[in-house]
């Protein structure tokens, strides 16, 4: 027989699910139907209106701006009142009329309408210039630094003469009215002055050394008395002087030494009367000169 379960007293109270409280309470739900269709329209006609009028003032803004910039443009506070606010440092051969007129800069011109490294490239495009520098003191001052370009010689390269800088490159041909008081370099070859940096060719860096010795010897053979100096891949190099009748052979070293033998029998050969007969003074020997008279043999 089963026994009968008999319901026992509790004290436990049933409990009912408790909501929790929203902090942020909306309300009633709303038709999520009417809230797209009347919501999104409102939305829709908002931006409508703000896109134009953004529009509207970024293009005034830059009216405004260009306006602006018109104006300081033609301001009297910032244009050149005098060529003398030009400061030119640097030039030798070229006058302050030539650089202004390469460089476009005159009174009335605007500090902000001038575009310095324009202006660099337009004067480095001048076969003289070899460094241009324009700096602008405000509100109405220019100040252009310029590097000319040094010969050391000239060099025949055909029939043309053409400027040689120190480091080796041509840079320009000799024109009508250019300075011509350098020694001409002769016998050497266009490929001879086309290397890269630092790549120098031998034959060229002693015609340099050449040139820098004869700059500290005495008449008749300093640099301003030298007329030509001939280049010989084999023989080495022949100065030829004005004064001198003939060539002096130096040979490819010892320039120095070579010049002091020179200064040695130089003063002898003047007293004999041998200057005005000399056809060539071989200095290339460690213990003798040897020296050819026209139409004699070597004595």
């Amino acid at each position: 027989m089963r026994k009968k379960t008999v319901a026992r007293n509790t004290r436990l109270v049933p409990q009912r699910p408790v909501k929790k409280a929203r902090f942020f309470s909306r309300g009633q739900p709303k038709n999520i139907y009417r809230r797209k269709r009347f919501g999104g329209g409102k939305k829709s006609w908002l931006r409508l209106i703000l896109i134009p009028l953004g529009f509207l003032g970024l293009a005034g803004l830059c009216l405004g701006l260009v306006f602006l910039y018109h104006q300081l443009l033609t301001c009297s506070l910032f244009c050149i009142k005098d060529i003398r606010n030009i400061e030119i440092e640097g030039t030798h051969r070229l006058t302050t009329e030539v650089v202004l007129h390469l460089a476009k800069l005159s009174p009335d011109t605007n500090l902000l309408a001038v575009r310095p490294g324009q202006v660099e490239r337009t004067l480095l495009a001048h076969p003289w210039i070899a460094r241009a520098e324009l700096t602008r003191k405000w509100p109405s001052r220019l100040h252009l630094k310029i590097q000319e370009r040094e010969p050391v010689a000239l060099v025949q390269l055909g029939e043309e003469l053409y400027y040689v800088g120190r480091q080796g490159n041509l840079f320009k041909p000799m024109s009508p009215g250019d300075p011509h008081n350098f020694p001409v370099i002769t016998g050497l070859a266009p490929a001879h002055f086309h290397f890269s940096e630092g790549a120098m060719p031998e034959i060229l860096a002693q015609a340099f050394q050449l040139l820098e010795v004869l700059k500290g010897a005495s008449p008749p053979l300093n640099l301003e008395n030298i007329s030509e100096i001939h280049a010989d891949l084999e023989r080495g190099f022949s100065i030829y002087a004005n004064g001198l009748g003939g060539a002096l052979d130096f040979g490819f070293k010892d320039y120095s030494q070579k010049l002091h033998k020179f200064a040695q029998i130089w003063p002898a050969l003047t007293q004999k009367g041998y200057a005005a007969r000399i056809g060539r003074i071989n200095l290339d020997y460690p213990q003798r000169v040897l020296v050819t008279l026209k139409g004699m043999e070597e004595k």
